[in-house]
């Protein structure tokens, strides 16, 4: 089969990525298969190159009509329906709990197995919604962590110490831990107290890690985070606790893919090498722009949200918080709190005039 890009009822399909998955657009849904079986409700976004589901909470519907494990007025419970393209038996409705006259969405569509329904809001119009069988990522499935540094920060020794000790009270071992320094004057791999590093001359910050590591390591997904960071917790859990129904190209840590963080496949970042490797050099304002843009995000063919599972699956977004010295060098940064997988960023307020090469 041909990897081009074929559309399917306004639908963006990869066949190269999907053709064993079968993904296609098709009326009606099989409800022997969904009642009584817990899903991952969620927002379906038509993005550029593909979709993108926004996780908003964990539930399951009964044979009686009620809804559970999940909570909101708009959701009070479901009935089949009858007023659609298909009929009833194929078809179902979310009722409000305020007016069990009012529907809140309608559902008569799958894509694949997975439900596909049509949220209605006055003040919103009219948006997708879908609904994915909760298949939880198996032991099996290899997950490295990516930690992003730079040359400048490396040598300064501030930033990796802490975060490796941190991973390592999650219980990551060191195989599963792959550093990438960007901005070295030459390209070396390394093996220091049984950790991969890998130095690099390619030069565009977080993007290099990305960039490099499919061509250094062997892994299913790749969890990318930056030496600047903290983890808390429960880390671990919430990072492999996610939805593996279909293979998903990037797994971000909230709905915008902020500062890169999050799960990324190692067939994705193959597909993305040669886009990668072309922007070495960039300046950090424009790397900037480019990631808060969501440029990675819009290039998946299949993305999902990282939901949090102490918040029943939803996902969330990240939080500005306090402006601390973190690392005692005169230089102030923003505390950003990735609160779906109990993760912190430190990073330089983009107001002042900091040099982004130095703490």
């Amino acid at each position: 089969m041909s990897a081009e890009i074929t559309m399917k009822q306004g639908l963006l399909i990869n066949s190269n990525d999907l053709q064993n998955q079968k993904l296609e657009l098709k009326p009606g849904i099989n409800m022997d298969q969904l009642v009584g079986s817990p899903h991952l409700f969620a927002r379906f976004l038509d993005t550029r190159d593909g979709f993108l589901v926004e996780p908003i909470g964990l539930l399951t519907m009964q044979p009686n009509g009620r809804i559970t494990d999940y909570s909101h007025p708009n959701e009070g419970n479901w009935l089949p329906y009858e007023h659609g393209t298909v009929s009833s038996d194929k078809a179902f409705a979310f009722i409000t709990a305020m007016n069990s006259w009012i529907p809140s969405s309608s559902w008569q569509q799958s894509l694949g197995d997975i439900p596909i329904g049509h949220f209605c809001n006055e003040q919103e119009g009219i948006s997708k919604l879908c609904l994915i069988p909760h298949k939880i990522a198996s032991k099996k499935t290899s997950i490295v962590y990516l930690v992003a540094s730079c040359y400048n920060f490396f040598k300064d020794g501030r930033t990796i110490p802490k975060l490796l000790d941190q991973l390592f009270a999650e219980g990551i071992q060191p195989d599963r831990i792959k550093v990438v320094v960007n901005g070295c004057n030459a390209n070396e791999d390394k093996d220091i107290d049984g950790i991969s590093y890998a130095f690099s001359t390619h030069n565009a910050w977080e993007w290099s890690t990305l960039y490099e590591a499919p061509l250094r390591w062997n892994f299913d997904y790749g969890m990318l985070i930056h030496d600047t960071n903290r983890i808390l917790p429960g880390f671990r859990r919430k990072v492999e606790e996610f939805n593996d129904h279909l293979k998903w190209d990037h797994l971000p840590a909230t709905p915008n893919a902020a500062c890169l963080i999050g799960l990324y496949s190692h067939h994705f970042l193959k597909r993305l090498n040669p886009w990668l490797k072309s922007i070495d050099g960039i300046d950090k304002r424009n790397g900037v722009i480019a990631e808060v843009a969501g440029e990675l995000l819009l290039r998946a063919h299949t993305a999902i949200v990282m939901g949090d599972p102490d918040r029943g699956g939803g996902s969330r977004p990240a939080e500005w918080r306090e402006v601390v010295d973190v690392y005692n060098t005169g230089s102030p940064r923003h505390r950003r709190v990735f609160g779906s997988i109990s993760l912190h960023k430190f990073i330089h307020p983009g107001s002042q005039p900091t040099n982004p090469t130095s703490l």
